[in-house]
């Protein structure tokens, strides 16, 4: 693996969370039961949250499914993960390119933006190959990810976060179909730089992956109420697949 990767150290660092920490709890919460309720799958079910976190999807999916598991790169995040000892609920830390499991799931989910994120766009597909083999027939992939077309349109450029007296100075650009943020801090007399690189998928882009690694795509939403795609008008971009 190349260590050189932006997210290894970062989303393994205690200022990620930070920055994030005011992800909208509610909002995670009302769009599982969303999709839960649109796929109408029995409590039976298994489930694997790709790119998990520290597990707040993981548990609010562990109400609907009876095995989840969360998968994570980062150390820390999965650390925090299993401090929450639920039945039925299992955390790992693998890499999702080369993710091995001995057993098969209902449907995997990747939500909020856990997808596309390295230099290699082919590591794109591998992801989608590896879930393809972790599904049983007729098994779901569920896809969260910004409309890239909208973040275009969009695009701030710079902005100051301050959180707990910490002022976050977040730049974006975009370069090479990529949308980069810089986050500068201070903290402590210390000085920190981290970089977010995300590649600009569009629909199309998904639709030719999917297609190469053996998915049929049933459906594409907008939002987290999942209301119908719209290229020019919707925040999200929410992929409904079934393996082939």
């Amino acid at each position: 693996m190349d260590k050189k990767e932006w997210f290894i150290d970062w989303f393994n660092s205690y200022y990620y969370h930070l920055l994030y920490k005011n992800r909208n709890d509610k909002e995670a919460k009302d769009f599982i039961l969303n999709l839960v309720n649109y796929l109408n799958l029995n409590f039976e079910s298994s489930a694997l949250d790709l790119g998990c976190g520290k597990g707040r999807h993981s548990f609010e999916l562990r109400k609907y499914f009876k095995s989840v598991t969360g998968l994570d790169l980062s150390k820390n995040s999965i650390k925090e993960a299993k401090k929450h000892n639920l039945e039925g609920l299992f955390f790992t830390q693998q890499d999702m390119r080369i993710f091995n499991f001995d057993y098969k799931f209902n449907v995997i989910f990747n939500l909020f933006t856990s997808f596309g994120y390295f230099e290699e766009t082919n590591d794109n597909l591998k992801i989608l190959l590896n879930c393809h083999r972790h599904l049983n027939k007729k098994g779901i992939l569920l896809i969260d990810f910004f409309n890239a077309q909208k973040v275009i349109q969009n695009l701030v450029k710079q902005e100051v976060k301050k959180i707990d007296g910490i002022e976050f100075n977040i730049k974006r650009k975009i370069n090479h179909n990529k949308i980069i943020k810089t986050i500068a801090f201070k903290d402590k007399n210390k000085n920190y730089y981290f970089q977010e690189k995300v590649q600009l998928l569009t629909q199309e882009n998904f639709k030719s992956l999917l297609n190469k690694a053996n998915f049929k795509l049933i459906k594409s939403f907008g939002s987290y109420h999942l209301t119908d795609f719209n290229i020019n008008q919707s925040d999200r971009l929410i992929l409904l697949a079934e393996k082939k």
